[in-house]
């Protein structure tokens, strides 16, 4: 197990990152902004090798709500499409996928969800994006663009995606 340490933000990068290149005033104004404007006082600890703030310093977190890993997905947007956790989680899964290059589980996990409600609007754009921009099947990017486009009419998103693949059919 690695012991927390107790890192000052200036001596953040010789402590945390060692050798890395870093900026310190931009580390510092990086790491003062995720802890929205917390002085340059707060102390970060290294869990586990994750730089993570020290909330016993100082009182200045009282009150942060930190998510464990067995709580379920929190969201910081609003929930327009009222969707569940579960499928919150698994639109996470799949981007995360994409973002791997495991175009297949993608897929098939994108094309589960949809047997489950077909008018999932998160799915439908997450399958055009897979088609469209990984797979190159604009055809098949552009009718998953109308069927948003058929259930949401001014899905702009929906409609500057289908636009650009349209150049390419």
């Amino acid at each position: 197990m690695i012991e927390p340490t107790r890192v000052g933000p200036l001596n953040i990068t010789s402590g945390i990152l060692g050798s890395v290149p870093c900026s310190v005033p931009f580390f510092v104004k990086k790491i003062t902004g995720l802890s929205r404007g917390a002085p340059a006082a707060v102390f970060f600890h290294v869990s586990q090798g994750v730089l993570q703030p020290n909330q016993e310093a100082e009182g200045f977190f009282e009150g942060v709500h930190c998510v464990k890993a067995s709580e379920p997905m929190s969201t910081n947007f609003e929930n327009t499409y009222d969707l569940s956790t579960e499928q919150l989680e698994q639109l996470d899964n799949a981007e995360e996928m994409m973002l791997r290059n495991d175009l297949g589980a993608a897929e098939r996990l994108l094309l589960s969800m949809l047997e489950s409600d077909e008018s999932c609007i998160p799915v439908l754009s997450n399958l055009g994006h897979l088609y469209g921009r990984h797979l190159s099947e604009f055809e098949t990017a552009i009718e998953y663009y109308d069927r948003v486009l058929a259930i949401e009419p001014d899905n702009a998103w929906a409609r500057d995606a289908r636009r650009r693949y349209l150049r390419y059919v």
